[in-house]
């Protein structure tokens, strides 16, 4: 499969490596508008400068793709993939699918449209601690849960345009604990309370902190036939100062026998009140993260099928985000409907 990347450095210059390294796809060109960010891949990575672009028309036209991947800024993501996919391509996009909830509905109206892939890079949940997290709920053995605790904290100090974002960690970051949420509990968002918050010594021009209290619906039945709301509760911060979690987050999954917890990357498991918590084995994964996203992205292009993270289904990750935005400033609950 044959591959143009658009934007080269921050997270770029990362799938820059794994396009190179990957077996499942030839990556044909490379797009960036800055050319000093392409000099910095020719130099590093030894790329030819004949397939390094300023113009994304003129590398679509040129170098004709199969697939395009981008990895640009939020605000670009919607004219890139509509162009790409109205040009024939299917898209990889890092998260998240657009920059506004309309311009996301218009996103999946145009894969509908031009009957292209659309694959958004969820990449948190293709690690190990978060495989062997869900696949300990999935076994059954616990029954069902009923409540969550989801804890992250992290300091990041990034520059460029997080630091200027009126909600920096909902925006860039809450995507991909909300896309976990929906993945390691096989249920989806009905109801929504947030509030934010910008602690005095934040680094960040917008709200770096915020707490969201989530309602889930499981997608599956139970045997008994009822289904009860999963009640979730997620606490995080991006200007902490120690505490910090690991990039997963610390997971409390309190079910009807028994409990599941992610801390540090670790999973353990307790059965009953009075029992010791048993660690559970990491599951390995021959490909983690973004190597094993672009292996799943080539073989749905390959076989014609539709990924776990294609843009139709992401809506219902990302309109989370923008329910809590919403909630956070006009101090109510909100709906969620998944665009339906």
């Amino acid at each position: 499969m044959r591959m143009v990347q658009v934007g080269v450095l921050g997270m770029g210059k990362w799938w820059v490596q794994v396009g190179l390294s990957s077996p499942d796809v030839e990556v044909a060109g490379y797009v960036d508008i800055n050319p000093g960010h392409l000099k910095v891949i020719q130099e590093e990575f030894g790329i030819a400068p004949s397939r390094c672009y300023v113009d994304f028309d003129r590398a679509l036209k040129e170098l004709k793709p199969d697939a395009v991947l981008i990895v640009t800024p939020p605000e670009f993501h919607e004219p890139l993939a509509v162009k790409a996919m109205e040009a024939g391509c299917h898209v990889l996009t890092e998260k998240p699918l657009a920059d506004t909830w309309e311009a996301c509905l218009r996103t999946v109206e145009a894969v509908r449209r031009t009957g292209r892939i659309m694959m958004v890079a969820q990449n948190y949940r293709y690690r190990p601690p978060v495989q062997t997290l869900r696949n300990a709920l999935a076994s059954g053995q616990f029954g069902a849960p009923g409540q969550v605790l989801v804890h992250f904290t992290r300091g990041p100090r990034f520059g460029g345009f997080r630091e200027e974002m009126p909600y920096p960690l909902i925006i860039d970051m809450a995507i991909h604990h909300y896309d976990l949420m929906r993945y390691i509990l096989d249920a989806d968002p009905v109801r929504l309370t947030a509030f934010s918050w910008n602690p005095p010594w934040s680094w960040y021009r917008g709200d770096a902190s915020s707490v969201s209290r989530i309602e889930m619906i499981p997608r599956s039945k139970p045997a008994s036939g009822q289904v009860h709301p999963i009640h979730v509760t997620y606490h995080a911060s991006w200007c902490t100062r120690g505490g910090a979690t690991s990039w997963n987050g610390h997971w409390m999954i309190y079910c009807e026998h028994g409990y599941l917890e992610m801390v540090d990357d670790r999973v353990y498991v307790q059965r009953s009140d009075d029992s010791p918590k048993e660690p559970l084995p990491v599951e390995p994964m021959p490909l983690t993260d973004q190597a094993y996203l672009l292996r799943a992205f080539a073989e749905a292009v390959r076989d014609g099928r539709p990924p776990e993270t294609r843009a139709e289904d992401n809506l219902r990750s990302i309109e989370m985000v923008f329910r809590t935005v919403e909630s956070c400033e006009t101090g109510r609950t909100v709906r969620l409907t998944g665009g339906a």
